[in-house]
């Protein structure tokens, strides 16, 4: 399944977290794919979007650091 067919639209109130890669909506209570970094859970769509935050984890948080 690609990370497309994976969107799902939330109501409002509803919870979910930003994959840092692609910058998708990841539902944490059933995610696909997460990773523990110094201490955080960051939750990703895809395999490839987390195999890509593990090489470079840094390069991510800053990036979702930026834009916030």
């Amino acid at each position: 399944m690609d990370s497309f067919n994976m969107q799902r639209y939330y109501p409002a109130g509803q919870e979910y977290e930003i994959d840092p890669v692609c910058e998708m909506k990841v539902d944490p209570k059933n995610p696909p794919f997460q990773v523990i970094h110094k201490g955080m859970t960051y939750y990703f769509c895809s395999e490839v979007c987390k195999h890509l935050f593990e090489r470079v984890p840094d390069q991510y948080i800053r990036m979702e650091e930026d834009s916030e």
